[in-house]
């Protein structure tokens, strides 16, 4: 939608990031403090009758992290939880589009995009 692509473009200019298309869906590219970037996928999907946001970043094959150590991971990440999508592992947050603001938006994905890498290298 519009109002998705404007709000991520203003967020992707203030923050130098880069913001492009990946198999059909919005990717917002993360530089990381070790040079390497994460790219995060965005989509917008009906939540009864709101339109919600799922915001994601790979992590690994999905058979690198037992179930058990996933859950215990999720009890501790600030923003967001491990799933799988297609045989990978993400990090996932969702949200409300309509009590979604730039800053908001913004923490969310620093913060996905963080946890991304981190668990990453953490099971590279």
């Amino acid at each position: 939608a519009a109002g998705l692509g404007q709000l991520l473009d203003q967020i992707c200019r203030s923050q130098g990031w880069v913001l492009g298309t990946h198999q059909g869906e919005v990717v917002v590219v993360v530089p990381q403090a070790d040079g390497k970037t994460q790219n995060i996928e965005i989509n917008e999907f009906q939540d009864s009758s709101q339109v919600a946001l799922r915001i994601w970043s790979p992590v690994c094959p999905a058979a690198k992290i037992p179930a058990d150590q996933a859950l215990t991971v999720n009890f501790k990440l600030p923003h967001g939880a491990l799933a799988v999508k297609d045989g990978t592992v993400v990090v996932v947050v969702t949200r409300l589009f309509n009590q979604t603001n730039q800053a908001d938006l913004t923490h969310v994905l620093q913060t996905v995009a963080h946890y991304a890498a981190f668990y990453a290298n953490h099971y590279a």
